[in-house]
């Protein structure tokens, strides 16, 4: 069996400390999966070329420190590579902010969360469609907690775009469309440590955020607190690439 050349698109970077320290978001996606079967090629989102998006057996977009809310210089790029990924029915997975670009394309509206952000540990609740999808094959039970790290959220998905997951704070957690594209707004390539230094590096941020809303955001010291290692989050990119081996399968 041939096997599948992935092509992380970088939508940006993480902190220069912590990518000095432990690398950047392609680096934690490929160390995030345990199979050697795979030809990982990484590119910045200026450097993606949409003509060649047909080369891949999967396409995955990273998060980035970007906003929807103001004119994004790639995006009508972007579109060029959904159109492209969607003509070739290419799997694909959107990121955090990958989920945002992706849903934007596909006709959906991004805002800034009137919640406040949501960083730290999150709870989702998985929808009767998320439930039964192979994305979250081996992940017990309908409410799972993953790692998060936004402002931005989707506020309203595009046609033909199904809701997968969600939680109190944001309504849209994951979504699919057809049956080759996902998004997820948290991230599932993350860790504690990578986790503990994105709490740290905003809290000023989530503090205001517990001040203004009690309700939803936790002062920072107790979201600091409730940091812990999630093993099964990273499942979630397990079952992906199982997901591309087998469209290989029936193409």
């Amino acid at each position: 069996m041939k096997f599948p050349t992935v092509l992380i698109i970088k939508m940006g970077s993480t902190y220069r400390k912590l990518k000095s320290q432990i690398g950047d978001f392609d680096l934690w996606i490929r160390q995030s999966v345990n199979n050697q079967n795979i030809r990982w090629k990484t590119k910045s989102v200026a450097q993606v070329e949409p003509g060649k998006i047909g080369s891949y057996q999967g396409i995955i977009l990273t998060g980035a420190h970007a906003t929807l809310t103001q004119p994004y210089e790639y995006l009508n790029g972007m579109k060029r590579v959904i159109d492209n990924i969607i003509e070739h029915e290419i799997p694909t997975l959107g990121i955090c902010f990958g989920h945002q670009v992706i849903n934007k394309i596909l006709g959906g509206d991004v805002i800034t969360n009137p919640l406040g952000p949501e960083i730290g540990i999150s709870r989702i609740q998985l929808t009767l469609d998320g439930i039964v999808d192979p994305l979250f094959k081996g992940l017990t039970g309908a409410k799972i907690q993953v790692y998060s790290s936004h402002v931005d959220v989707v506020s309203k998905i595009g046609n033909n775009v199904v809701s997968l997951a969600w939680n109190e704070q944001t309504q849209f957690q994951a979504t699919k469309y057809g049956n080759f594209i996902y998004t997820v707004q948290f991230h599932p390539e993350y860790d504690k440590r990578i986790m503990e230094y994105y709490i740290r590096q905003n809290w000023n941020l989530l503090e205001t955020g517990h001040l203004r809303n009690p309700l939803y955001i936790s002062h920072p010291d107790e979201i600091l607190k409730a940091n812990k290692k999630i093993v099964k989050s990273k499942r979630m990119l397990e079952n992906f690439v199982q997901f591309i081996f087998r469209s290989m399968l029936v193409k």
